[in-house]
């Protein structure tokens, strides 16, 4: 057995060892300054649950750690010592960088977050007139609705609001608490909930909802970002395993607990007791299914197919959420990429998704980065789809495929570090998530351990970093909303497994 086989090996038996009985991996995820805030500023405004409030002061007042920002630390300032802050100041770090279609949505949503524990004051360029719920992922049109009435009232201007959108954000509330945590959305849930106190503070349903988020506090006293992201994370997690050559057993009881939450479009969402489904977890779900066994899921792949085939965007692209988003690059590649399992049935669509890839890589070889601050996992994931177009669409693409591949292998190429691994963006200390994910582009492109220096480096990196357990830390990448990162402390093992079997010779896209 070679040094990556047994790394692989005994990282495989440390995943395993996470799978519940049901088949699912719950993933939870890490306490966050923004909800930490947020619901103790709720819990004062309400009086309730002191000692959930003296374990949340504890979380927020444990000091600046290395991964704290401004935003972190005006929210944590504000509500332990009402100091305020400046929020240009703010912005100018958490922003930075933010070439998003959703820029003015969330400076506006951060400003409210700041606003809301005192960290700055309501001021009226915040025009709650201007504020457009529409028709976007439920939880977005529950957000803006919550921003409008919170704003409203902390301009002292109710009448801004009307009654029937004070109606339809309780209806919205109410309907969505039923099912535990409101869409697992534990921002969105603390924001809607604020903004009813402000005009009912009284609610029934404001208490009821406080009592399921108070139920997500972590051991540290803190509360996540999100409270549930097990069909996410039993996803890749299903795929490394099978790709690694876990029991089948283990595998097919996984694949058992993905159908059974399938939702009626097709989709899946990111976690249990959800309405929305998103491309993300399909793309993963179907991934996993079609690799465990295509057979016994055929039916669940079908459908997710239809689901896919029914949000792709007129330019070949996908997005996260509904259909009529912009399109993507990492929600893209994805998709593409799972479906490739199928070969000519889904072939025009992975023909016009390449085409999409291939007009969206930047001249550096890289994509925009999505929901992950590494510049490797949209890569990875581009990559991946390019290498799954069915042979029969392949002329009309292959020179197109070369250049794109030979612009992101170069990327790789200048920005490993001296140690092997890669980090977030060139110059960024290496990090095993990065070096996990560019490990994953390069072995979609053909580059292996046995045959490639680059990739050698890259794995030894990793080796370097395994734990006495078989598992692996990392630095969180993931951002939701972004781009506030949130850390789920299971995709460092997730990654890793998978790349470390796709490095093999021996396996193929």
């Amino acid at each position: 057995m070679t040094e990556v086989d047994r790394a692989r090996h005994d990282l495989t038996n440390h995943l395993a060892a996470q799978v519940r009985d049901d088949g699912s991996v719950p993933g939870p995820c890490g306490s966050r300054v923004l909800e930490s805030a947020l619901l103790l500023s709720l819990l004062r405004r309400q009086r309730q649950h002191t000692t959930a409030q003296r374990g949340l002061e504890t979380f927020l007042g444990r000091g600046p750690g290395a991964g704290t920002t401004r935003f972190d630390s005006a929210l944590s300032d504000a509500v332990l010592a009402g100091r305020k802050s400046d929020a240009d100041w703010v912005h100018a770090e958490l922003l930075a960088g933010f070439d998003h279609f959703t820029f003015a949505r969330k400076r506006l949503f951060f400003d409210v977050c700041l606003a809301t524990v005192g960290a700055i004051d309501f001021n009226p360029g915040m025009q709650p007139e201007r504020i457009n719920s529409g028709n976007r992922a439920p939880w977005v049109q529950m957000i803006m609705l919550a921003l409008k009435v919170t704003i409203a009232h902390g301009l002292d201007r109710p009448e801004a609001v009307t009654t029937a959108e004070r109606e339809l954000l309780v209806k919205l509330l109410r309907e969505g608490q039923r099912r535990g945590v409101w869409e697992n959305h534990v921002t969105a849930h603390l924001l809607a909930l604020r903004a009813v106190s402000a005009f009912a503070p009284g609610s029934a349903d404001v208490a009821e909802g406080i009592g399921l988020l108070v139920e997500c506090l972590n051991p540290d006293g803190g509360v996540p970002g999100i409270a549930n992201l097990s069909v996410f994370c039993t996803a890749p997690t299903g795929l490394g395993l099978v790709r690694a050559g876990a029991d089948r057993e283990l595998t097919r009881r996984m694949g058992d607990y993905l159908t059974a939450r399938q939702s009626p479009d097709g989709g899946w969402p990111f976690g249990e007791n959800m309405v929305q489904s998103d491309v993300d977890t399909t793309s993963y779900a179907v991934a996993f299914l079609a690799a465990a066994d295509s057979r016994r899921y055929a039916k669940p792949l079908e459908r997710a197919g239809k689901y896919l085939s029914a949000i792709v965007g007129r330019d070949g692209g996908f997005p996260t959420y509904v259909a009529g988003d912009p399109s993507e690059a990492g929600m893209t590649g994805g998709a593409a990429s799972a479906l490739g399992w199928a070969g000519e049935t889904h072939a025009a669509l992975l023909e016009n998704a390449a085409r999409y890839l291939l007009g969206a890589q930047k001249a550096d070889g890289t994509f925009e980065r999505s929901w992950t601050l590494s510049e490797a996992n949209t890569i990875w994931r581009a990559m991946w789809a390019l290498h799954s177009v069915p042979a029969s669409r392949l002329p009309g693409l292959r020179a197109d495929r070369e250049q794109a591949v030979a612009r992101s292998r170069r990327f790789f190429d200048l920005a490993q570090n001296d140690d092997g691994g890669w980090g977030y963006r060139p110059g960024d200390a290496s990090d095993t998530t990065s070096t996990a994910y560019s490990l994953l582009a390069l072995s979609a492109m053909g580059r292996h351990v046995g045959t490639d220096h680059v990739v050698r480096r890259g794995i030894f990196h990793l080796l370097a970093r395994q734990e006495m357990d078989g598992g692996f830390s990392a630095l969180p990448d993931q951002v939701a909303p972004r781009p506030l990162l949130f850390d789920a402390p299971v995709f460092a093992d997730i990654w890793t497994l998978l790349a470390l079997g796709a490095c093999d010779e021996s396996w193929h896209w």
